[in-house]
């Protein structure tokens, strides 16, 4: 082999390696990216004094339908009791899971002041997506608070989160148990959890 093929292989090879690298950086980047744009626009939204909160109420609900896995969020959190989801109910049951989750945290979320977000790094995990690590600093807390984002792709490859860790207890998890307790203790009557998620949301 020539001076110059060496010197074109090589070249190549180098150029394939960066270029990879900064795709895989890039790809990694992109979900931090994402979640910090989530992050700045709901405390943006809690720190508008101009906006009543019933108006901030509506707009919150809307940040949690547009980003949450909501399909995906319902399945989960139903535990072994998904099987007995038949198509009759399933309509509703997503439905009032959407309701559930949109107007319950955003409601909880008008208690909390504005400040500002920081994306400390995110963990790849495969096909299980990537985990988003964040700290928010409140204007009235002296200390930050831990909040971690589960980022997926959905089917048509957009960004969604399926769970959200807040100082080490997973929303979804949590609701899991929650749901699953309820549902045997009520024969596992899915229309019955419905039921109870409608007056809650209410």
């Amino acid at each position: 082999m020539t001076g110059n093929k060496i010197v074109i292989n090589t070249s190549i090879l180098v150029f394939t390696l960066i270029f990879n690298f900064n795709l895989l950086f890039a790809n990694n980047n992109e979900a931090s990216l994402w979640v910090e744009n989530i992050g700045k626009n709901t405390l943006s939204i809690l720190g508008e004094q101009s906006i009543e909160n019933n108006k901030k109420e509506i707009l919150l609900e809307e940040i949690f339908i547009k980003n949450l896995d909501i399909r995906r969020i319902s399945l989960f959190v139903l535990g072994p009791y998904r099987k007995d989801l038949d198509k009759e109910s399933s309509g509703k049951y997503f439905q009032s899971i959407e309701d559930f989750i949109s107007k319950v945290y955003a409601k909880r979320l008008l208690s909390y002041p504005s400040g500002n977000i920081k994306i400390i790094k995110n963990e790849d995990k495969g096909k299980r997506g990537k985990i988003v690590y964040s700290s928010i600093q409140f204007n009235d807390r002296p200390k930050p608070i831990s909040i971690d984002w589960w980022v997926i792709k959905n089917r048509y490859g957009i960004n969604k989160v399926f769970d959200i860790r807040i100082s080490g207890i997973w929303m979804a998890q949590e609701q899991r148990s929650t749901f699953t307790s309820f549902l045997s203790k009520n024969d596992g009557d899915i229309k019955k959890l419905i039921e109870r998620l409608n007056v809650q949301s209410r």
